[in-house]
């Protein structure tokens, strides 16, 4: 990252846009008060037909969104995340970003035994102000006993591709000392429950540095709507 200023980074699981009782929250209002030069959002839902809410947050807030798509044509309801309203959408992984994107793709990670879903992984190499790159790798990895496994696979995926610094962010649904399965020099730079919001247990939701990297202001924050807590850390050359 060379010397470039401090880079916020934050991610949310956004549970569909529906708060833990199934009623929906302000999803726009939401990602606004991370407060952040990129945001990396899991549980993202955007309805067939209906105009993209993310790329309009992403425009307000001076950059772009990528996606990633896990599942289409889906609800809300079979997600088990909100009421059936006959609406069916996307559901996946997505990235607000104001710095610029250099190279995007996206990482299969499959599905897991009893997962309804596949997983994926979006990596984004981003150019940072004064020089150099940032890689943001945003995921959300399954619920199901086998996440330790994944995050291997994604961490070893990773390592083969000299990019720069890079950084891990998503809902991994692995508690704190579970993410030393990453390896790769990669470490855990927030600390603190994360879900459920309304009286936070266990920390699902990380931020893993990897090797030229190093964090401060590292925090869970409060809620937003979700049933996660968000977390954020400003960024640094390490």
């Amino acid at each position: 990252m060379r010397q470039a200023p401090d880079i916020s980074v934050a991610s949310l699981n956004l549970h569909g846009g529906m708060d833990r009782h199934g009623r929906p929250y302000d999803v726009a209002a939401a990602c606004h008060l991370l407060q952040a030069d990129v945001i990396a959002l899991q549980e993202v839902w955007r309805a067939d037909g209906e105009p993209d809410e993310f790329a309009a947050v992403a425009s307000a807030l001076g950059g772009q969104v990528r996606h990633g798509r896990m599942a289409s044509g889906i609800s809300l309801a079979r997600l088990r995340v909100g009421p059936e309203d006959g609406r069916e959408g996307e559901w996946g992984v997505a990235v607000l970003t104001s710095l610029p994107v250099l190279r995007y793709e996206e990482i299969s990670l499959g599905r897991a035994p009893l997962d309804g879903l596949p997983r994926l992984a979006q990596a984004l190499t981003l150019a940072v102000p004064g020089g150099g790159t940032l890689r943001i790798v945003n995921t959300h990895l399954t619920h199901r006993m086998t996440s330790p496994a994944q995050l291997m696979l994604l961490a070893a995926r990773l390592s083969k591709e000299s990019t720069g610094p890079t950084l891990i962010a998503g809902d991994l649904n692995m508690t704190g000392p579970a993410t030393w399965t990453a390896g790769h020099g990669y470490r855990r730079v927030v600390r603190g429950p994360t879900f459920p919001a309304h009286r936070p247990l266990v920390q699902l939701d990380h931020l893993l540095a990897g090797p030229g990297i190093r964090a401060e202001a590292a925090e869970v924050l409060p809620g937003v709507g979700s049933d996660h807590l968000p977390v954020r850390a400003q960024l640094l050359p390490g």
